[in-house]
């Protein structure tokens, strides 16, 4: 297993596993056109490119025999999602392919994230946003530490549904 920062020549593959694990997590609790809407936005090539570009944002997928079976993506101030705090690292994304779940590659993405967000002194605490649905998820985020601090609107489609804010304090 291995980490790598993904670079624009990357797009094709990072546009695959988004669109997949999205899908894989999401379709069966959602209408199939507010998805459809939502990933056609948020994954096209287009949006993606423009978001690798970023100097605040970064992907980094997790390799097995240098195929990506996960990938994170993670937000500087002033290009998060909320809060825009510059003590503060988003993690937007954190996904890994259904085939791989259960393997504790979840915990070894988090774990990296940590380990990178510590060697920056600027940075206090993570947080992140996870759909007040994903029971998994929130349990998952709390058994690491992350505590839930607030909530904000998310628009999957046209459906307004509630991202929960949970802070991992460094």
């Amino acid at each position: 297993m291995e980490f790598r920062k993904v670079q624009t020549d990357d797009l094709e593959m990072l546009c695959r596993i988004s669109v997949q694990t999205f899908r894989d997590a999401f379709y069966h609790l959602n209408k199939p056109e507010d998805i459809r809407q939502y990933m056609e936005r948020a994954f096209s090539p287009l949006q993606l490119k423009y978001e690798l570009e970023l100097p605040q944002s970064e992907f980094v997928f997790l390799l097995n025999n240098n195929q990506p079976i996960a990938y994170y993506k993670t937000n500087l101030s002033p290009k998060q999602t909320d809060i825009n705090d510059p003590e503060s690292l988003e993690i937007e994304r954190i996904y890994v392919c259904k085939e791989h779940q259960n393997k504790q590659y979840g915990l070894l993405m988090l774990n990296h994230i940590c380990n990178q967000a510590i060697q920056n002194p600027n940075i206090r605490y993570i947080w992140l946003g996870v759909w007040d649905q994903n029971k998994s998820a929130i349990r998952f985020y709390e058994r690491f530490g992350f505590k839930l601090f607030s909530s904000h609107p998310f628009l999957m489609g046209t459906d307004p549904q509630t991202d929960l804010l949970m802070r991992y304090n460094l």
